[in-house]
């Protein structure tokens, strides 16, 4: 873990009488450990606004990513309609969260989901996009993939707050309320006690890639492109496609 300071507490409930699961989750923390992560690794920061919107799929993607009992690698991939940014956002089972803005998306209205449990094969799902809210991206999958509706709720302090359904799960005693008012309401019941506390997980910003994982990914490609990416260079300046962060690789 690079940066220890920055852990982002998330927390799984159950809500025994509206049988829901229930993730709140406090997202600031992997903002600021982005930050000191872009400033040591001297990757240069996005344009604000789809920086913001990033934020928000850190936040929603790691309450998704807690709802589950067991630990998944996702990778949610977006694009968002009308925007020539994509955005990238990867949740590793130990809680390691990175992402970055891509730019000159070709596709739009578009979110594509990579799931992958332990000794499962990996899973893909395409689910489309009405408008450019992140959040959006990760309720419309769960009803798309996972024939779930769920509710999600995020504020731009980072605060967030999951409600997923068990099998006669309702969501009557959030209905109608704002996301504001559905944050606070959570995050009261949880500090009086009032859901049934069942774990807590530390989400924290880095990405797995290093200098091997990056240079592996060279050498795999195949001749013709190796070919055409080398030409007469020694040297290559490589960003890893997750993060953003530049490597050196040598002939």
């Amino acid at each position: 873990m690079e940066f220890p300071e920055y852990l982002a507490h998330y927390n799984r409930y159950l809500w025994k009488s509206q049988n829901l699961i229930v993730v709140t989750g406090e997202a600031d923390k992997i903002w600021k450990g982005r930050d000191a992560y872009h400033a040591s690794h001297t990757v240069t920061a996005e344009a604000a606004g789809p920086a913001a919107l990033l934020n928000r799929l850190f936040t929603a993607a790691g309450l998704a990513a807690v709802s589950l009992a067991q630990r998944e690698s996702w990778g949610w991939s977006v694009s968002p309609p009308g925007m020539k940014e994509g955005l990238f956002c990867g949740v590793e089972p130990e809680g390691m969260i990175c992402g970055r803005v891509l730019g000159n998306k070709k596709t739009q209205g578009l979110c594509v989901v990579q799931r992958q449990g332990e000794k499962s094969p990996m899973t893909q799902s395409h689910v489309t996009l009405i408008t450019q809210e992140p959040v959006e991206a990760v309720e419309r999958y769960f009803e798309e993939a996972e024939q779930t509706l769920i509710r999600i709720a995020v504020d731009d302090a980072g605060r967030g707050v999951l409600l997923r359904p068990m099998p006669g799960g309702a969501f009557d005693e959030i209905n109608g309320l704002s996301d504001a008012s559905i944050i606070e309401r959570i995050f009261g019941l949880a500090a009086g006690g009032h859901i049934q506390h069942l774990e807590e997980v530390l989400l924290f910003y880095e990405c797995p890639c290093s200098p091997e994982k990056i240079s592996a990914m060279i050498k795999a490609l195949p001749v013709d492109q190796s070919t055409q990416l080398w030409g007469d260079l020694q040297s290559l300046e490589i960003a890893c496609p997750r993060c953003g962060r530049y490597y050196e690789v040598r002939r």
